[in-house]
């Protein structure tokens, strides 16, 4: 087991996490894509979110979220006329929908304060004392001059109008994401992805993700990691032998491509992972929740018993475990080769093929 104690090094967990955020994209805008700029009010961000014009994807940053105090100061800002940093949202002008792209968390607040009568603000000393501490019906009450100001102030808006269903516009977005969300806490590669690829595969993701049989075996994980695990799971299991090095990048593409699947191919793909999940449990783990193993060495598991699930489920505990244990101590998964590039792709490939080929003994 000294592979599962290497695997907690910090280099290790510091080049998983640099690869959920790097874009491998360098290409130059589309030249079908149009920016350009405009001034809109918060009553009229509101009036587009509640009649569905525009999507602010919630989710996407479900644990990436202002404090209160962090919202309360922004509409304290707006209020007193503060300048105020510009929002990004793509337009499809196929079909006229919107989303935000940057400024989620600004337009969150705007939407709380301007919907919400009871919505409190942070009792704060830095902000206007009639604000502080006061729910929205309150400051309605005896301070509409301040409601209205908010709901009158105008924020400017880059608008990138582009066509979602073309791969090269989605890719680009990717790229505006990385480049714009820059504030306290960095957007993550998978929840870019699942503000941009959104359909019935990453539904799917997201359904397994919080399912019973993932809990119980590598429990939930925040920030879409188990999420983008699956998505690795799919597209190796699919499409390693056409992997090349660049790993958002041929993530991206298999999400693009799959984003809407019908209910049989969902169907099948649910009941692969979860036969491979439920191997992973009960003859490896027995029963137990998975513990001290790298991103990379379980997406190595994952990849082997997945491709063998027949021969295994023929097998013993006895024998699973046997199996693990000789696979612990592959070469290509120790510290030395997943130091020398974790998504190097001749690196990846081997370590993929060794997993495949142990578990097929």
């Amino acid at each position: 087991m000294s592979n599962l104690n290497e695997d907690k090094s910090s280099e290790i967990e510091k080049l998983e996490n640099e690869l959920t955020f790097e874009d491998n994209n360098n290409e130059l805008p589309p030249t079908d894509i149009v920016a350009f700029n405009e001034l809109r009010s918060c009553a009229d961000l509101l009036r587009m979110y509640e009649s569905n014009q525009l999507d602010i994807k919630p989710d996407f940053q479900r644990d990436v979220v202002w404090s209160k105090p962090d919202q309360t100061r922004f509409i304290d800002s707006l209020i007193k006329q503060l300048p105020i940093p510009s929002m990004c949202i793509s337009l499809d002008y196929k079909t006229d929908q919107r989303q935000i792209i940057d400024g989620l968390q600004r337009m969150s607040s705007i939407i709380n304060f301007l919907s919400d009568d009871e919505w409190k603000l942070s009792q704060l000393e830095d902000i206007d004392e009639n604000l502080s501490g006061k729910t929205v019906a309150i400051i309605k009450a005896k301070h509409k001059e301040l409601y209205s100001r908010v709901q009158n102030i105008v924020i400017p808006i880059t608008v990138i109008r582009c066509d979602y269903s073309k791969k090269s516009h989605t890719e680009y977005l990717f790229t505006i994401f990385h480049r714009l969300n820059s504030g306290g806490i960095k957007l993550n590669n998978q929840e870019i992805r699942n503000c941009i690829y959104n359909g019935s595969f990453n539904t799917l993701l997201k359904d397994i993700s919080s399912s019973d049989i993932v809990s119980k075996s590598i429990g939930q994980k925040s920030r879409f990691a188990n999420e983008e695990l699956f998505l690795r799971f799919f597209a190796f299991y699919d499409e390693l032998n056409t992997y090349s090095g660049k790993l958002s990048t041929f993530l991206n593409d298999y999400m693009f491509k799959n984003r809407q699947l019908s209910k049989d191919e969902l169907d099948k793909k649910k009941l692969l992972l979860n036969e491979t999940l439920e191997i992973l449990f009960t003859k490896i783990f027995n029963d137990k929740q998975i513990k001290n193993i790298s991103k990379t060495v379980l997406e190595g598991l994952l990849y082997g018993l997945s491709k063998n699930i027949e021969n295994l489920k023929s097998k013993s505990n006895a024998e699973v475990r046997l199996l693990f244990t000789e696979f612990l101590n592959l070469e290509e998964f120790n510290l030395v080769n997943l130091k020398e590039g974790l998504a190097q792709k001749d690196k990846l490939i081997n370590r993929l093929n060794a997993s495949k080929n142990k578990f097929s003994k």
